[in-house]
């Protein structure tokens, strides 16, 4: 296949769309709904959880950029604790200096002040486009830029101020992304700006796409695009009282991959990418109760802390529509819990056959399987928990979890292919998410599922599909079996490439 060039296009509106993007658009508005209960019975939660979210979008967006690199473990440790030197200090591995935590301060003051912007009205224009750009570069003095003669160089950044140059860039297979020229930016900028206005009622998921896409084919700055145009993003979604996105390192190819269909004219990959991760979002404030902990934190003693502990549990169980929601949502999982088996048992002849006819005649393939109320139902909890917190959601281990486990067993080494069905969020959120981790053992540890194993496969935030109570079996099982055939392929490709 050879490449093409794509040549510099004017702003164009947002297209019409046929309906194969509407079911992931509904999802995200039904657990807007959910999202917004939670909220609204747990501020405290909300506005911690909202920090994080802030705190992992500051970090992942220069990652994202090639500006500096953090390792995932203080990544974490600065989500949860704070942009600190402390926080990299209490970290188990990595470091990271202060010039790039400065860096990462300054992103994310930047959402703060954008969160300020959407909760006092301000809305899109051509001054915050710029004051953006001042504030996300402000620790960055150069960029690495090119000359007509191909040499490459440090060149000044200049903050807040359209190009003067073009600024085109190769991609890896050799073809010429053109963006808008620079005596069109200023024009280019005014009319996104205007058309941006006239789609207030469009859904906001496609109003947020259309509008990171069309600034990304302008490019109006000399360094720093991707980064406005994320945090430009967020704009939208604060205003429509959605959660902040995170496009993540580990998105990164996929991210690139929608921009590029979308180059081509096809907006409905980065549209369904966009509404995927904002479930993500929205269930990652979906976050456990406070109170107890503020009572501690605020110098209360043990019986302050039991009381604000016992008045959170009360609020929980007797919140309107909770036993209507557990009903339901126990019944759903049920059956999706069937419908994994049975896909997975599908797999098991397949490749407990393939194996034992091509390299290992004892090769074995086994499934097995739990749901609540079953003891076996709190099994695993150590890889629930992974699984979760990789995809940056808390999980309800209360009734356990509806599991199911792919065994594969060949040259005594054995891959364990795990399948979560779990309960988000504290309480009867009705909300259930599907999520994946596979391990890989040696011989002297097969036996003892609690034993340390290498880690294969876990779920990456657009490797989850998630459901409300309301919705039926088969609402984005298309999904799950995509998710189930692309990470099971991952795992057995680096099981294979264990076995020597």
């Amino acid at each position: 296949m050879t490449s093409r060039d794509f040549s510099f296009d004017a702003v164009t509106p947002i297209p019409h769309f046929n309906g194969d993007i509407h079911s992931v658009l509904d999802s995200v508005t039904s657990l807007q709904r959910a999202w917004k209960a939670a909220v609204s019975s747990n501020d405290e939660a909300f506005q911690e959880a909202r920090r994080r979210s802030l705190r992992r979008h500051a970090i992942e967006t220069g990652i994202i950029e090639r500006l500096y690199d953090i390792d995932w473990g203080v990544t974490e440790a600065l989500v949860a604790e704070g942009i600190t030197a402390d926080a990299v200090a209490r970290a188990s591995e990595g470091s990271v200096s202060e010039d790039v935590l400065e860096v990462v301060r300054s992103q994310y003051d930047t959402l703060e002040f954008l969160a300020r912007c959407a909760r006092e009205g301000r809305d899109l224009s051509t001054s915050l486009i710029k004051e953006l750009h001042v504030a996300l570069t402000s620790r960055q003095a150069t960029y690495t830029a090119t000359s007509s003669q191909g040499i490459v160089f440090e060149a000044t950044l200049h903050h807040g101020e359209w190009k003067k140059q073009v600024n085109h860039v190769t991609r890896p297979d050799g073809s010429l992304l053109q963006y808008s020229p620079p005596e069109q930016v200023s024009s280019d900028i005014d009319e996104l700006v205007r058309l941006y206005h006239t789609y207030s009622d469009k859904n906001p998921i496609v109003r947020t796409a259309w509008l990171h896409h069309r600034f990304v084919r302008i490019h109006p700055f000399e360094d720093g695009n991707g980064r406005v145009a994320r945090c430009l993003s967020l704009l939208t979604l604060l205003k429509h009282d959605l959660a902040p996105l995170v496009v993540d390192r580990r998105e990164r190819n996929k991210y690139l991959e929608c921009l590029d269909k979308a180059n081509d004219g096809d907006l409905r990959p980065l549209i369904r990418f966009f509404a995927e991760l904002e479930i993500v979002a929205l269930r990652s404030e979906l976050e456990r109760p406070v109170a107890a902990e503020h009572a501690l934190a605020g110098g209360g003693g043990a019986i302050a802390v039991l009381e604000a502990g016992i008045g959170r549990l009360r609020e929980l169980h007797t919140a309107s529509g909770t036993v209507d929601r557990a009903e339901k949502a126990n019944a759903l999982a049920l059956a999706l819990h069937h419908r994994v088996r049975n896909w997975l048992d599908d797999m098991r002849e397949k490749i407990g056959g393939l194996l034992r006819s091509d390299i290992d005649p004892n090769a074995r393939a086994t499934v097995r399987y739990a749901a609540p109320p079953s003891d076996e139902a709190h099994y695993w909890r150590r890889q629930v928990i992974h699984a979760a917190r990789s995809v940056d959601f808390f999980v309800n281990l209360k009734q356990g979890t509806w599991w199911t486990r792919l065994q594969v067993l060949t040259f005594e080494q054995e891959l364990r292919y795990l399948v979560f069905l779990q309960k988000v969020g504290t309480g009867e959120t009705g909300v259930l998410t599907l999520t994946v981790y596979a391990e890989i053992l040696g011989a002297e540890n097969q036996n003892d599922r609690t034993s340390a194993a290498d880690v294969a496969v876990v779920s990456s935030p657009t490797e989850t599909v998630t459901w409300m109570w309301e919705d039926e079996a088969e609402t984005h099982w298309e999904n799950v079996t995509e998710v189930l055939d692309t990470t099971l392929a991952s795992a057995l490709a680096k099981f294979t490439t264990s076995l020597g």
